[in-house]
């Protein structure tokens, strides 16, 4: 992915320097020396993110920012100052900067700044690029994963795609098995057919045959109609039925002889009907100990356990969260809040690190809500459940809240400057242009 970054800074060997570091975090760098340049510039060809220096010749860094927000309210921008006042930090802040930092720059500091730049751009792009794939009904991607466990996962769904096998999924509950099952369907020579689920453990027992085998009319109480059944409706496709250590023993009987001969009768029916359908099944317990309990049945565990895939945790790939994550915001997002476009860095550290009981399942309603009370333009902690965002000893308190007075603003902003400044006060304070003595006064006070 490309990138352009307009840098406007009036020292030309500082601003060599920005470029040079912004064309190793792989950014287009554009250069103005004043304000009113990278003004002309930043309104007739807007770049993918700003970088300014907050005095400049010209134009300040503020009114750089103020129009950013015109042309491209999502602009992410980074603010250099060595004049931090806490007027300018709040309104800098308030301006949607995504972060500020201190002159004289420091190299690893400010490496890092356009390391998360450059990664916060490639987010949005991908979320934006899903939102439009969904949008448009398009087929979704087929499925990729960075973790160990689920790439083998996949590469067994692609070993038995093209083969006229049932398939076993094995797994928790919201792990993603409908999802591998869908996977398999798209790579299998039935792509092109429908693709059918059902939960069995959600129906009971007396609905369950009449869903997978159809029925005649008058076959019961209530039966006014034909009805083929799912078996039915997925020939030439594939059917997965979720949740099948849940099924009747009955069900399970009628199912083994549909296996065996491919060919059903609907309820009520005399007529055998044939049937082209590939079965993909799933269980989130083990078929072995439901059969020792009698739950299952063993000679229909033989023929479904043909080719068993094991399904991992979520906390077993916790590498594919953030593309997860990305893919649920791109498909809830348009609905929720459109004005979110990407997750903050602490925010999907926080989602990596938690252990997701509920699993993909989970991690879809986490973003969800996430979507719902997100103030800004990206997803923070602070969106998140409080269970995923412990507080730690010792980290850095957050930005201030939004009802924060100027009087707490300040006492935040000093405390992070000093911080910035190894704890020198004389130094804090030239940074923050008051006198020494004046910010003792203010760090009592505090």
């Amino acid at each position: 992915m490309n990138f352009t970054l307009l840098i406007a800074e009036d020292d030309a060997l500082q601003a060599k320097l920005l470029a040079r570091m912004a064309a190793e975090a792989g950014f287009q760098a554009h250069v103005a020396a004043d304000g009113d340049t990278a003004l002309a510039e930043l309104r007739a060809s807007p770049p993918d993110a700003l970088f300014t220096d907050l005095r400049l010749p010209g134009a300040d860094g503020l009114a750089l920012i103020a129009a950013a927000r015109e042309v491209d309210p999502a602009m992410p921008v980074i603010l250099a100052t060595g004049y931090a006042t806490a007027h300018n930090a709040v309104e800098a802040f308030h301006l949607g900067v995504m972060d500020v930092l201190f002159k004289p720059l420091e190299l690893d500091a400010l490496r890092l700044t356009m390391k998360r730049l450059r990664e916060s751009l490639a987010q949005s792009r991908r979320i934006d690029q899903l939102s439009a794939q969904l949008a448009g009904h398009a087929p979704p991607p087929l499925m990729a994963s960075q973790a160990p466990a689920m790439k083998q996962c996949l590469n067994l769904a692609g070993q038995v795609a093209d083969k006229a096998l049932p398939v076993l999924l094995e797994g928790e509950t919201g792990a993603g098995k409908g999802v591998v099952a869908a996977h398999i369907h798209g790579l299998s020579p039935r792509r092109d057919g429908p693709f059918l689920t059902l939960n069995c453990g959600a129906l009971p027992a007396s609905l369950l045959e009449s869903e997978l085998f159809g029925f005649e009319k008058g076959a019961f109480t209530g039966a006014t109609a034909r009805k083929p059944g799912l078996l039915e409706l997925a020939h030439g496709g594939t059917l997965f039925l979720d949740e099948i250590n849940s099924t009747s023993l009955d069900a399970q009987t009628r199912l083994l002889q549909f296996i065996q001969e491919q060919r059903l009768r609907r309820l009520g029916g005399v007529k055998a009907i044939d049937v082209d359908v590939r079965l993909i099944l799933a269980s989130n317990r083990p078929l072995k100990e439901e059969v020792a309990a009698g739950r299952f049945r063993q000679d229909l565990f033989f023929r479904v356990n043909v080719f068993p895939i094991p399904v991992p945790a979520l906390h077993q790939r916790r590498e594919d969260i953030p593309a997860l994550a990305e893919y649920f915001l791109a498909r809830h997002g348009r609905a929720l809040n459109p004005a979110v476009g990407g997750l903050a860095p602490e925010a999907l550290a926080l989602l990596a690190g938690h252990d997701w009981p509920g699993n993909v399942r989970e991690l879809e309603g986490v973003i969800q809500r996430a979507l719902v009370l997100a103030g800004g333009e990206v997803i923070t902690p602070a969106d998140l459940p409080a269970e995923l965002r412990p507080v730690l000893a010792g980290e850095r308190p957050p930005p201030w809240p939004a009802e924060a007075t100027l009087e707490e603003v300040e006492a935040f902003w000093i405390r992070r400057v000093l911080a910035a400044c190894g704890g020198n006060r004389s130094q804090a304070a030239r940074r923050l242009g008051i006198d020494p003595s004046t910010l003792w006064r203010k760090l009592k006070e505090d």
